[in-house]
């Protein structure tokens, strides 16, 4: 007997189409990416997180936290600010309307 496989890419696209879901993937995605840009950006600057941490103002677990992603002990944006200014940046949100996914 063969079984059917499924790509991962299958197994999303129908996900996704429930929103409770969707909304939970989006908010992940979103955390996930300031942990990239936090980590890409500290690395540039070549100091530790307990370096960091010192600059900014917050703990050395915060920082760790950012930079994984933990979206369980949500970090506020006035933390990602104090984060970003000590790394030399800036911070400002863009709104825009969500597009339509095309559902497969």
């Amino acid at each position: 007997m063969k079984t059917k496989s499924v790509s991962l890419d299958d197994i999303l696209a129908k996900e996704l189409r429930n929103d409770e879901f969707r909304m939970l993937f989006d908010e992940h995605r979103f955390y996930l990416q300031i942990a990239h840009l936090i980590t890409d950006l500290r690395s540039r600057t070549g100091i530790s997180q307990v370096e960091l941490a010192k600059r900014a103002g917050v703990s050395q677990p915060m920082v760790a936290r950012l930079e994984k992603g933990d979206n369980h002990r949500t970090p506020t944006f006035d933390t990602i600010y104090k984060v970003l200014k000590a790394l030399g940046y800036t911070m400002s949100i863009n709104v825009q309307k969500e597009r339509k996914r095309r559902v497969a």
